[in-house]
């Protein structure tokens, strides 16, 4: 299922010791975190302007991925579903919603 390229910066830190941290939705699925640092200490220790660096996370591996994150992210809240829902209409993420007694 091909995905429209989505890219959002979720960090800036400006100054001397730059930093900038970019998450991203391939359109093969995949996802990726990155990140960019610039700044005397870059030139310092890398002897270039700037040190990029990822982690990028297969299409195969997203949804065991999305487990991790849920089980971390809503261990031990009471609310967990509802805030689940939100977020998914908030962000567009399309979703089911059930009930039953």
């Amino acid at each position: 299922m091909p995905y429209e390229r989505l890219t959002e910066e979720i960090f800036r830190q400006e100054g001397d010791n730059f930093r900038s941290i970019c998450v991203t939705l391939e359109p093969d699925g995949a996802l990726m975190l990155d990140a960019q640092d610039m700044g005397p200490l870059v030139q310092e220790v890398w002897g270039d302007s700037d040190y990029e660096f990822w982690c990028r996370i297969p299409p195969e591996a997203a949804a065991r991925l999305a487990f991790a994150l849920l089980r971390k992210l809503y261990a031990n809240r009471a609310h967990a579903v509802d805030e689940l829902r939100a977020l998914c209409a908030a962000e567009g993420v399309p979703h089911e919603n059930g009930s039953y007694a």
